[in-house]
């Protein structure tokens, strides 16, 4: 039969076998329209439409209806525009209809094992549901309460779905959960969480100006190892949550096999991964207003010098030693950067651990020399660092001192100067003269020289032994001051 434009329910009623209205709800069930099917400002309580097949095109237009339910409808498009539904619910539409629904305002809204489904500019009050997802998921200027995207039927020649999601707001959460997608992008996204369990992705993850006032959750997410997923200029000003993030599409065993999650120029309060594979989660321009939570499995950190990290737990590890420090950098970070090691340095000057804060300071220092020319490096390793300590080891100034005052002695003693006629190199009376004379000289006591050594070139020796003695010992002293103030 031939149906124009349906514009009241006694119109829609007439289409098929209930002819008359019933408590202003009509049901449709097993009719054929043979032309497109538009319903234009009809205004109900319920309309169900069930197992109706249109040739060519089904629109719901300016209509107002508190519950609509569209099941299995065979038709090339199903449209719903302009309208205000209560509750929507469209089920089982074939893979090659597209469910377009715009400019509409909707209380809640249910779609169940559809094909490419399209929304624009629609506003729910209450849950926004996909399940047994068929084809691809567009949303576009959107403010919805929750969304929750759920499971998904094998699509064959079809492919794995999309899904996309532009200027999106949500005003509680939205779940992605048990998927396996072509494609998940999220742009301007903006909602309360964000949780990703059990998601595969044929393609690297993409998430730009995302924005979430309390969590995101990725648990079970697995991703291409060949490029990096990103999440790019957003902000979560609560928990990052990562578990089980692993890769597919590669040799796990080899690094190019690794899961790889970028965060780039953005922030995040706190953040804490673990993951049973190689897996990297990189921060670039990024930083971590909190705490950076100690990596599990084999997860690493990645931090590039435009990142920050304010604090970082460090369960309980104490280091003694240079190598400590190294071996914990290691086993939580891809690289000993300065990034990496800031980051370690600032968590343990929060809990005021002082000397190892000193150990962390002297080996960025060391670090970064050892990326300087030939001539600098050799000046600021040797030098500063070997000799002088970077200013917050005590012990390399004293033993550069007392190596000055031995090898002094040494000198003294064999030049002969103090020894008397007939005395011999192992005379120990000469050699304890020459052990004072280079206290002396090194300490600045100012006992004078010997007659022996009245010349201007023991004068001149003399003056840069005190001042080399003099810049030891204030250094010295400074630092286990220092130490003793703080």
């Amino acid at each position: 039969m031939f149906v124009g434009a349906v514009r009241n329910l006694e119109e829609l009623a007439r289409i098929g076998r209930q002819r008359t209205v019933a408590d202003r709800s009509v049901h449709l069930r097993q009719e054929e329209v043979e032309a497109d099917l538009l319903l234009d400002a009809v205004s109900a309580d319920r309309i169900a439409l069930e197992r109706v097949g249109v040739e060519g095109a089904l629109t719901i237009r300016s209509c107002h209806v508190d519950e609509l339910v569209i099941d299995h409808v065979e038709a090339d498009v199903i449209l719903i525009t302009n309208s205000r539904v209560g509750r929507l619910t469209v089920r089982n539409a074939p893979v090659r209809c597209e469910v377009i629904i715009t400019d509409t305002s909707l209380v809640s809204l249910s779609v169940h094992s559809c094909g490419a489904t399209r929304l624009e500019r629609v506003r729910v009050e209450e849950l926004t549901q996909f399940h047994a997802v068929r084809g691809d998921v567009r949303i576009t200027q959107a403010r919805l309460s929750a969304l929750a995207v759920r499971s998904q039927i094998t699509t064959g020649r079809f492919g794995r779905p999309r899904v996309e999601a532009r200027a999106l707001r949500v005003r509680e959460e939205i779940t992605f959960d048990d998927l396996w997608l072509f494609l998940l992008d999220l742009r301007d996204v903006e909602a309360k969480e964000l949780n990703l369990q059990r998601v595969r992705l044929d393609q690297p993850l993409r998430a730009t100006e995302l924005r979430c006032s309390e969590t995101v959750r990725v648990n079970g997410l697995v991703i291409p190892a060949q490029n990096s997923s990103t999440i790019t200029d957003s902000t979560v000003r609560g928990p990052v949550e990562v578990r089980d993030l692993t890769a597919c599409g590669g040799d796990r065993g080899r690094p190019n096999g690794a899961a790889h999650l970028s965060l780039d120029n953005s922030t995040v309060m706190r953040l804490t991964a673990t993951s049973p594979e190689p897996t990297v989660i990189s921060l670039r321009g990024s930083s971590v207003t909190d705490t950076l939570g100690l990596p599990g499995g084999g997860l690493r950190y990645s931090l590039d010098a435009a990142s920050s990290v304010s604090d970082m737990e460090l369960a309980g590890q104490v280091f003694r030693d240079g190598s400590q420090i190294v071996s914990f950098l290691e086993r939580s970070f891809t690289d000993v950067t300065g990034a990496a090691l800031e980051a370690v340095r600032s968590a343990l000057a929060k809990r005021n651990r002082n000397r190892e804060v000193d150990q962390l300071y002297y080996l960025a220092r060391q670090r970064e020399a050892a990326l300087l020319p030939v001539v600098r490096r050799c000046v600021s390793r040797g030098v500063l660092g070997g000799v002088l300590g970077w200013g917050v080891r005590a012990r390399n100034p004293f033993r550069a001192l007392v190596a000055g005052i031995v090898l002094t002695t040494v000198g003294l003693h064999l030049a002969g100067p103090l020894r008397d006629s007939g005395q011999g190199l192992t005379n120990v009376g000469s050699a304890a003269k020459s052990l004072v004379l280079a206290f002396a000289l090194w300490l600045n006591i100012g006992t004078g020289l010997p007659s022996e050594l009245k010349t201007g070139q023991w004068t001149a020796l003399a003056v840069a032994f005190t001042s080399a003695g003099l810049l030891f010992t204030t250094l010295v002293v400074g630092i286990v001051i220092r130490k003793l103030v703080r």
